[in-house]
């Protein structure tokens, strides 16, 4: 069968070419499809898809993204294009589901929602809003809404600097996300979910406050066996938020004694799991496509 994986770029980078792989090592034919050149068309009693001049004439798709950085209308057309290939074929990720999950507000309010601890979040245009939550909590973590790998997160511990900050992104027309800083041991967990199944996890290690393994922590395999609670907390929130897979990220906070999921994933890298823990996640993805195309 015809397997298409999904991407933004011209040429497939290296997440993408391993998927491409691991459809070959099973004996099927990989596709590759570019965002930017994939058009929709209603029919009579049909959708047509179309990569260019050709329709597209695939059993199934893993989507890996859909472009960055993109205006409103642009973003809104690649989405509905995609829901509407989801509607014929199994796509892995759902596209509606990533929507959700690329919005981080949006995201942690659905599992919050769903009784899923989360850390506290504020989400303003307003800097004094942004003063006062800094004032409240002494120390919290400004993040992009959108964005990964740990890119652009700031520890703010001066509510002075949290109100410039809201303020310089209120005239460029962008609010701003802040969560409460939470008091890791040194550490939080990535746990690699696909299906039902937790594949792998690892715990992130690092002396600075970002654990992220692109920020250069170190990543060491743990066992549903010796901590379960993240693992619990990563198939939950994987359900919750309808996606097939996910890298979510769990952190425990000393000073209240529990656990909090941070982030989830539709996206997730897998380079520094599979080395710390052995698991290769491409294989697991694209048997788990492979399983939805034939139910």
């Amino acid at each position: 069968m015809k397997i298409a994986v999904i991407e933004y770029r011209k040429t497939p980078p290296a997440t993408a070419r391993e998927l491409m792989k691991a459809i070959e090592v099973k004996g099927h034919t990989p596709v590759y499809l570019k965002a930017h050149l994939l058009d929709a068309r209603l029919m009579n009693r049909s959708i047509e898809i179309y990569h260019g001049n050709e329709i597209v004439e695939v059993e199934g798709a893993l989507l890996r993204n859909f472009g960055l950085f993109l205006n409103l209308d642009t973003f809104l057309k690649r989405l509905g294009v995609l829901e509407a290939l989801a509607n014929k074929i199994p796509v892995v990720n759902n596209p509606s589901a990533t929507l959700i999950t690329r919005d981080k507000w949006r995201c942690l309010l659905r599992l919050h929602l769903n009784n899923l601890p989360v850390p506290e979040t504020l989400i303003t245009e307003n800097p004094f809003s942004a003063m006062r939550f800094t004032m409240e909590k002494k120390a919290v973590v400004y993040k992009p809404l959108m964005g990964s790998l740990g890119l652009g997160s700031t520890l703010i511990k001066d509510p002075d600097l949290s109100f410039q900050v809201t303020r310089s992104l209120k005239n460029l027309g962008l609010p701003s996300y802040y969560q409460v800083y939470l008091e890791k041991p040194g550490y939080d967990y990535r746990i690699f979910v696909v299906g039902d199944d937790a594949i792998g996890a690892m715990k992130r290690i690092s002396n600075n406050w970002k654990t992220n393994i692109a920020q250069g922590a170190v990543g060491l395999p743990v066992r549903e066996s010796e901590e379960p609670e993240p693992f619990q907390l990563a198939l939950k929130a994987t359900k919750v938020l309808g996606l097939d897979y996910a890298g979510v990220d769990v952190a425990y906070d000393v000073k209240t004694d529990k656990y909090y999921i941070l982030e989830v994933n539709a996206f997730p890298h897998w380079e520094g799991l599979r080395k710390a823990t052995g698991v290769n996640p491409p294989d697991a993805i694209v048997n788990h496509l492979i399983n939805r195309i034939r139910k």
